[in-house]
């Protein structure tokens, strides 16, 4: 068998490539002493610089940061309520299989959860988003007079990202706004985030969809065999324009298997007729299929990109989006180690005098049985979702 470099190898051993050099400049240049401290499958980078730009930032315009935060702290707390909505909500549509559909909720991880093409983009969505949520922590801190013991880059194997720790005991000084503040802007800012880029989308590309864009072939199936490829488009089936994968699903319902049908395909930037011949379905035998895994609409960009170009522009901001408005919701849960669950217990310990302990255990025990329900019976129900 041929050896082919896909792009999801390419990236991964542009990745190992890295490491490699980052371990082999570590040792010999000390990079330590310039505040990169490089172990075994991770390196973290505090910046000096960094720190300073958290302080010119939270100096420049205080007001508005003040008004930003306490905006911040509203839409927390809205994420706080809708996240256990989300839960309870799907938990007891999972008693109820009769009468709605459960969401299958899953864990976001590479190769297990998250398909192998998706990479590159999951972990450029992981940098952006980190980046702002702790950008943000960083800047309210400092709004607050909360010292920042250090800030900087860190990366653990593929995911990369930044943090910024403050001063735990200066923190836990603060009055409890000044502390609510400063953990809620960090979900409210990746919620802003994933609403600028929803915007951004809409304006890039046209909302209609114009054919259908594999994600997925069958290998040695008919549309492999036939030359197809991921990111390829289909636009009309025997001079049939296809806008969608509805309309797909709805042409071929109506061909019969061992058919030769024509495929209208965008491939490298230009549409090519492609003749293939049907198969029937290993699940109905009176069914044909073509051998796509996997699809969705295409939506052609404005910016006048190329075909491929403009596929990774997409799918790029789609997994900001995703990641953006996952993380929003899901830091908000009122459990440890998520910041929700800090904005919940502190103003409850300062309305309860006695057994803050076992006011803090029973909140994170109930919300993580919920959590672990849900991911629990998703894989009950569905089995390993995977996107």
């Amino acid at each position: 068998m041929d050896f082919i470099l896909t792009p999801e190898l390419a990236f991964l051993l542009g990745v190992a490539v890295f490491w490699v050099v980052l371990y082999v400049l570590a040792y010999f240049f000390h990079l330590e002493k310039h505040g990169l401290d490089v172990q075994l499958g991770y390196f973290i980078y505090r910046s000096k610089a960094l720190n300073s730009f958290l302080d010119r930032a939270a100096n420049k315009w205080r007001t508005l940061w003040k008004v930003l935060s306490n905006v911040g702290l509203a839409l927390s707390i809205g994420l706080m309520v809708f996240s256990i909505y989300v839960l309870t909500s799907n938990l007891w549509k999972f008693s109820l299989p009769s009468i709605t559909q459960a969401a299958p909720l899953t864990l976001l991880i590479p190769v297990l959860t998250i398909r192998l093409y998706w990479l590159p983009f999951f972990f450029l969505a992981v940098v952006i988003i980190f980046l702002s949520h702790e950008l943000a922590h960083g800047i309210v801190a400092r709004l607050e007079g909360i010292p920042i013991l250090s800030s900087g880059v860190l990366a653990f194997l593929l995911f990369f990202g930044a943090f910024v720790e403050q001063d735990e005991k200066e923190f836990e000084k603060a009055s409890v706004l000044d502390r609510l503040r400063m953990l809620g802007v960090g979900s409210s800012t990746n919620l802003v985030v994933a609403l600028l880029v929803t915007l951004l989308m809409a304006g890039l590309f046209i909302p209609s969809p114009a054919g259908v864009l594999i994600q997925e072939v069958t290998p040695n199936g008919p549309a492999d065999k036939a030359g197809l490829r991921q990111w390829d488009v289909i636009k009309a089936i025997n001079g049939t324009s296809i806008y969608g994968p509805e309309n797909f699903t709805s042409y071929m319902s109506k061909v019969t298997p061992n058919t030769t049908i024509v495929l209208t395909v965008l491939h490298d930037n230009r549409e090519m007729p492609i003749p293939i011949k049907t198969e029937p379905s290993p699940t109905n035998s009176s069914r044909a299929i073509v051998g796509i895994d996997r699809a969705t609409s295409y939506l052609p960009n404005r910016l006048g990109l190329d075909q491929y170009a403009g596929v990774n522009l997409y799918w790029s901001l789609s997994w900001i989006y995703l990641l953006g408005i996952s993380v929003a919701v899901f830091n908000m849960l009122p459990a440890a180690p998520f910041d929700g669950e800090r904005v919940l217990f502190y103003p409850l310990a300062s309305l309860v005098k006695k057994r803050k302990r076992e006011l803090r255990w029973t909140l994170n025990v109930i919300v993580w049985g919920l959590f672990v329900s849900n991911i629990a019976l998703s894989f009950w129900r569905y089995g390993l979702f995977k996107l």
